[in-house]
């Protein structure tokens, strides 16, 4: 009994992700808006950074930086458009978004979506290391561990390689973020509905109110210390000073984008 009742909930749960991919295709995005190739992958695939104004406040969104997050991208593109077509009310920032950072697995990750598994499939760069377990941070070990699951209750352990920074990912991820003077980074994940914070006020202020303005869970640093998920981009921006907000939002086939779109402008416009 206990075998066909979780057939049955995940058979319900892939014809919803089927619906949900199909029903919020990929936007396009207008070829007016600045495009940059800011350095290549593992296997020499382009990374992609596209900019909206060139003021002082420097804010970088970031999505897709696991394989099993594919569909944060729809989020990257509709908030590029809304940036664009907004962009009289940015007179004073300097936003940059990389919809696409693991972008070794795109072409694989759009031919099989894998609906009916969609929280184990793959997650890892083209070196099977966990992106966000690569950072340049004081801590750094070989193994980390990735929680998952209804309150992060299970736990796994991944590789983070044998040094930091090793991935061509992660080392143009923190290059772009130093050199650009970035202040503020969201990085987009899915799909466990919550928002998280690090170590600075902003970042606080700023997830709050995200998390009032989406109905996703509002999870402290000290929660996520519990966690004990090291060497992520968190870590590294603690280290670094600089305001991070780490979203996750509710399907991997979803946008969420008119759930989330309230949140991104209300946080925007207190920087």
């Amino acid at each position: 009994m206990k075998k066909i009742f979780k057939f049955l909930w995940k058979l319900r749960r892939s014809l919803k992700s089927i619906f949900q991919d199909k029903s919020d295709k990929i936007p396009n995005i207008s070829v007016n808006i600045e495009r940059n190739i800011i350095g290549k992958s593992i296997n020499w695939s382009d990374i992609m950074c596209y900019k909206i104004w060139e003021w002082n406040i420097k804010i970088l969104y970031v999505s897709w930086i696991h394989w099993n997050e594919v569909w944060t991208i729809k989020l990257a593109y509709n908030l590029i458009n809304w940036l664009y077509e907004n962009i009289i009310k940015l007179d004073n920032y300097c936003i940059y978004i990389m919809p696409c950072l693991n972008v070794d697995w795109y072409d694989l990750a759009i031919k099989n979506p894998d609906y009916f598994n969609w929280w184990k499939i793959w997650r890892f760069n083209s070196n099977n290391v966990d992106l966000n377990r690569n950072f340049d941070t004081k801590s750094f070990k070989e193994k980390s561990i990735r929680s998952f699951w209804k309150e992060y209750s299970e736990s796994v352990e991944v590789f983070c390689w044998k040094s930091w920074n090793s991935e061509a990912e992660t080392k143009i991820l923190t290059n772009f973020i130093i050199k650009n003077n970035i202040s503020v980074l969201f990085m987009f994940h899915n799909a466990w509905n919550d928002v998280m914070w690090n170590n600075t006020e902003l970042s606080k202020k700023l997830s709050k109110t995200y998390s009032d303005n989406t109905w996703f869970k509002l999870l402290t640093e000290e929660y996520w210390n519990t966690l004990k998920q090291t060497w992520t981009a968190k870590e590294w921006c603690d280290e670094n000073d600089i305001t991070y907000l780490e979203i996750e939002w509710s399907s991997r086939y979803w946008s969420d984008w008119k759930v989330q779109k309230n949140a991104i402008e209300e946080t925007l416009f207190m920087l």
